[in-house]
């Protein structure tokens, strides 16, 4: 969950509770958390509050600060899904959250629902797998449903990321090696040194330190020029990064591409 994700739950939590010091304290956070994010939030009336007591945050001013995030959080997910063509499922998948996070049910629920399945039903062979409604199981809308939902759908659209940043860097690769076959061993070099900066900078959230050093051990041993032995150890290093995060493939796969490539 993204820090805007995680402000918009608590937000709308202390809403739902009505506790006044909850709410002004989010709100204070919020400011402090995005006033370089948010075209003039400096000048926001909660930003200049003196914090004694006196002129506190009401919840009309935290509404107004949630509706500023998801304007935030729509900005970064064009930006980062939109030059991939997965804006639509982004935004199901903010529907989804949304809904969950808002307490929606009943019949509007069954409708969100019918809306997204519909298309993904037909579209990915495993999205059904679990889910109530859509003549697959018995109906029971509900915020267990709908998490599944979004975390299906969460996986299907790193599934398509994962697969248009490959071809990128399939693309790339291919690229400099048309420019100058003899310059592909430098240029494996330094990709190597990038690909290992990248994966030292991934959270320990990601990765541990003791699997950083693994997968970077194993991409050193794709440097052979025997094609059976880098075959198997290709297909070790893939299936070691198939249950891995994007951000963990993303980090590797270039290099992975062009240190094979190189050897051919």
């Amino acid at each position: 969950m993204s820090i805007i994700d995680t402000y918009l739950s608590e937000a709308r939590s202390v809403l739902a509770a009505g506790d006044l010091r909850e709410v002004d304290r989010i709100a204070r956070e919020i400011v402090s958390a995005f006033h370089s994010e948010i075209p003039h939030l400096s000048s926001y009336r909660g930003a200049r509050i003196i914090g004694d007591g006196r002129d506190m945050h009401s919840p009309d001013d935290l509404r107004k600060l949630v509706g500023k995030l998801r304007v935030l959080r729509e900005e970064k997910d064009r930006e980062l899904y939109g030059p991939y063509g997965l804006e639509t499922i982004t935004e199901h998948i903010r529907n989804l959250e949304d809904a969950m996070n808002t307490g929606v049910d009943g019949d509007d629920l069954e409708a969100l629902y019918e809306r997204v399945d519909r298309i993904y039903a037909n579209y990915y062979d495993s999205y059904v797998d679990g889910l109530s409604g859509w003549n697959y199981r018995d109906y029971e809308p509900c915020d267990e449903q709908t998490s599944l939902r979004i975390e299906k759908l969460k996986h299907f659209r790193d599934a398509e990321l994962r697969k248009i940043r490959v071809a990128e860097a399939q693309g790339a690769s291919l690229s400099v090696s048309a420019i100058s076959e003899s310059s592909s061993a430098s240029s494996a070099s330094i990709q190597m040194s990038v690909a290992i900066e990248q994966i030292d900078n991934l959270p320990d959230s990601s990765l541990t330190e003791d699997e950083k050093t693994l997968l970077k051990g194993m991409m050193a041993d794709l440097q052979t020029k025997d094609a059976e032995k880098r075959e198997g150890k290709l297909q070790k290093i893939l299936g070691w990064l198939a249950d891995k995060g994007t951000d963990v493939f993303i980090a590797a796969m270039p290099y992975i591409v062009q240190a094979v490539q190189s050897q051919m």
